[in-house]
């Protein structure tokens, strides 16, 4: 294989993880789905060899788990993993000033405000999906301010984790209220951002973080009520 080659299947291995990784996140492969190693490699025209990259490290990162055969299902979350990876997320949005240096890029704000004019788009249809994606590229806009590599890593795989978990109770949340949730969140990620307040960055964050919790928590325990 030549230079030429290998990039180009680095490249090839790359798509498909973002493209995974993007459907596990917006819930086109809702947690439990099983994936046919034969039909994704089928759908992207590669070998099994590079698609079994993709899918060792999406397992890595708690995505996916492999199942007997040639399937791979996506993971599911319970309360108890749910209240643990929040805490954590938690921890690290108190601290995130320690890993973004100053000043902010004026990508990462330009970004944030364009997904606040495009989120007024949710106060007249209740699109699930264009709500998750927009939560999706938030995420992906703050993660571009954090200059430390490793923090940056870890903070992507939590939300990808459970940013899913989250999405999948919307249907049973009060649409305008998640609306607004999102709105005022940009708004004071902005304010604070381009004020360059890392501190109060880190403590919105972490506000965030615990409401998302806590109203995920509230529909998991009603889901169990009734199940009971």
């Amino acid at each position: 294989m030549n230079i030429h080659e290998i990039d180009q299947s680095l490249s090839s291995v790359s798509a498909i993880y973002e493209t995974l990784r993007t459907r596990i996140a917006l819930l086109e492969y809702s947690p439990g789905t099983r994936l046919s190693e034969n039909t994704l490699a089928a759908e992207f025209g590669v070998s099994r060899t590079p698609l079994r990259k993709v899918l060792q490290r999406l397992e890595f990162e708690h995505l996916l788990v492999r199942s007997q055969g040639s399937y791979t299902t996506v993971t599911e979350v319970d309360a108890k993993m749910l209240s643990q990876i929040y805490e954590v997320r938690m921890v690290l949005a108190e601290n995130l000033y320690r890993f973004i240096d100053l000043p902010i890029p004026s990508s990462t704000i330009t970004s944030l405000q364009k997904l606040a004019e495009e989120a007024k788009q949710l106060q007249e249809t209740e699109d699930t999906h264009l709500l998750g994606r927009i939560h999706r590229d938030v995420e992906e806009a703050l993660a571009g301010a954090i200059s430390n590599v490793r923090a940056r890593e870890i903070i992507e795989n939590l939300y990808f984790e459970i940013g899913r978990i989250w999405l999948s109770c919307v249907p049973k949340l009060d649409w305008n209220e998640e609306v607004e949730l999102l709105s005022s969140e940009l708004r004071e990620l902005i304010a604070v951002l381009e004020r360059g307040d890392l501190r109060g960055f880190g403590f919105r964050r972490r506000n965030q973080a615990a409401m998302a919790f806590d109203r995920i928590l509230k529909v998991i325990s009603r889901n169990d009520a009734q199940d009971d």
